[in-house]
């Protein structure tokens, strides 16, 4: 018989709480491990990251495995298409990081990269990420905000 498992886990937006949890399934996606998982206090099923799991503890209390439910997380959030351009020195990181379906190359050696993905706060993260070397096509308001955010990043290290 499975044991249920208690986490410390810290959530997306750095939030740290311990979760009794029925681990179900391992699964592998955008370079990371997850933990799909029944969640006690949440009395619903929950994906864990399982780099942001800091502590766990196996405890006695086993369970009756069921199924992970695989819904559509398009129900969760809003997806939209964004549309990158990365310089041929960035496709060690372009190919590391989307799927060979989602970019087309360019006579240059440019990558575009036209991607589903959740138009939040990751995102913007992400995006900085590239630093210089990503230039975002689409949506044209999405540079809007990342210039935003840098700029925010800049005053705070100058002031």
């Amino acid at each position: 018989m499975p044991l249920c498992v208690k986490i410390t886990y810290a959530n997306s937006c750095g939030t740290i709480s311990e979760r009794i949890v029925r681990p179900l399934k391992m699964s592998y996606k955008s370079m990371s491990w997850y933990l799909k998982a029944y969640c006690t206090e949440k009395q619903d099923y929950r994906i864990f990251k399982l780099t942001r799991i800091i502590n766990f503890e196996v405890l006695t209390e086993g369970f009756c495995k069921s199924s992970f439910p695989e819904l559509d997380e398009t129900l969760k959030h809003t997806y939209n298409t964004i549309v990158l351009r990365f310089p041929k020195n960035m496709s060690y990181r372009v190919y590391d990081e989307f799927d060979k379906t989602m970019i087309s190359k360019k006579e240059n050696g440019d990558l575009i990269v036209s991607a589903q993905m959740p138009e939040d706060e990751w995102l913007i993260g992400y995006l900085l990420s590239f630093g210089t070397q990503v230039d975002i096509i689409e949506p044209v308001y999405l540079k809007d905000i990342v210039a935003e955010q840098a700029q925010k990043i800049y005053e705070k290290y100058t002031l």
